[in-house]
């Protein structure tokens, strides 16, 4: 099952650095072998693994901020609102840490 990164940001991050928080409005069906992409239908960008950090509120994820690929907590936030057209931020969602598979 195909994991999309729509963000560039966190997705420029996760190539960057190896390793990005990302979060999710609905829970994954599968953690671990998995695979990327930008968009829906989009090309394979890579191999990567994730794992489920739990279920989180949007205002406690800032020890996250540093490996999500944002500035702030607050830019996080007005991605997440972006991603979700522009709709209020959702009181929770899922975590997950998605590390890119080496070659």
């Amino acid at each position: 099952m195909v994991m999309i990164f729509q963000s560039e940001k966190a997705r420029r991050f996760l190539l960057q650095n190896g390793v990005v928080f990302t979060f999710r409005v609905h829970r994954r069906l599968m953690t671990g072998e998995d695979w990327i992409t930008d968009k829906r239908g989009g090309r394979k960008i890579g191999d990567v693994q994730v794992e489920e950090e739990g279920v989180f509120d949007p205002s406690d994820l800032s020890i996250y901020v540093a490996y999500s690929g944002f500035n702030s907590l607050e830019e996080w936030h007005e991605e997440i609102k972006q991603i979700l057209n522009g709709h209020r931020l959702p009181s929770e969602g899922w975590l997950y840490k998605v590390s890119l598979e080496e070659k």
